[in-house]
């Protein structure tokens, strides 16, 4: 992420950004406060940013934009104003922020942290796994965009972690479904359910849970090469989870490798969560 700095003209007019800090100690609803210069805005803006006064920054930064529209540290403006609104815990006020500066000023430096930033406010609305994820396929789609259009940015990794973290909800949903039509009997139904997440987030626990049942659904039907591949594969995961014993043994190997050893049948790892 670029250095929250930028954008500020040195030697900044301190006496105008002390005196409108000492007035913004006051008691009531913060408001902008009348400073004529452009400079002196930014600044004011940019100290109660730096101090964590992410509202009274906002409202400032906005101001600035009013302003003084046009200004050559507008995009750095609209950027700041989105970061306050995002640290304040306002994520879909951020959110349209963020895609403001996004079509607004696609020339600027902080296009590519838009990107990532407005995906990352999607997912800080997401719900628990077993409800709604419009808001995590949201974040998904706009995380997937800003990795394969921004190959450079140094905000890569933490997007890639952020991925992560969505496969891991987006799988869970999709194996307690699965195990919905499981435990009923449903097992094609199941089955659907079990490949998706195999497919999409292979990564995740949820694709070896997913394997397992895979296999015992290929048993039940009688395939048995295809449930010994599975089971194997099941079995081999770096993960620890409750049917990882089961699968070994159905395929006459050991289990592999997750840290603390194999679980036993039913039990409940800090990964295994259904």
């Amino acid at each position: 992420m670029k250095n929250k700095g930028q954008g500020v003209k040195r030697p900044v007019l301190a006496a105008v950004a002390l005196t409108a800090l000492i007035m913004s100690s006051c008691g009531g609803p913060y408001s902008a406060r009348r400073i004529v210069e452009p400079e002196g805005k930014l600044a004011l803006a940019s100290s109660l940013f730096e101090k964590g006064k992410y509202k009274e920054a906002s409202v400032e930064y906005k101001d600035f934009l009013a302003a003084f529209a046009g200004d050559e540290r507008s995009d750095f403006a609209q950027f700041r104003l989105a970061e306050s609104y995002r640290l304040d815990g306002d994520y879909p006020l951020a959110a349209v922020e963020y895609r403001i500066l996004i079509n607004d000023y696609g020339y600027s430096e902080y296009v590519d942290d838009a990107f990532y930033l407005e995906g990352l406010c999607a997912f800080m609305q997401r719900q628990r796994p077993e409800k709604d994820q419009s808001k995590t396929y949201e974040a998904l789609g706009r995380i997937n965009r800003f990795l394969q259009v921004f190959k450079d940015s140094p905000l890569r990794p933490e997007a890639e972690k952020t991925r992560g973290m969505i496969h891991d909800i987006l799988g869970e949903k999709d194996f307690k479904n699965g195990m919905l039509y499981f435990t009923k009997k449903h097992n094609n139904a199941a089955l659907l359910y079990f490949d998706k997440v195999i497919s999409d987030y292979p990564s995740t626990v949820w694709a070896a849970r997913s394997m397992y049942y895979r296999g015992r659904i290929a048993e039940m039907n009688g395939d048995m090469e295809a449930a010994l591949m599975a089971y194997g594969e099941s079995a081999s995961s770096a993960f620890d989870f409750s049917e990882k014993p089961d699968a070994a043994a159905r395929a006459g190997k050991p289990a592999g490798g997750g840290e603390g050893g194999a679980g036993q049948p039913g039990e409940t790892k800090s990964e295994d969560r259904g």
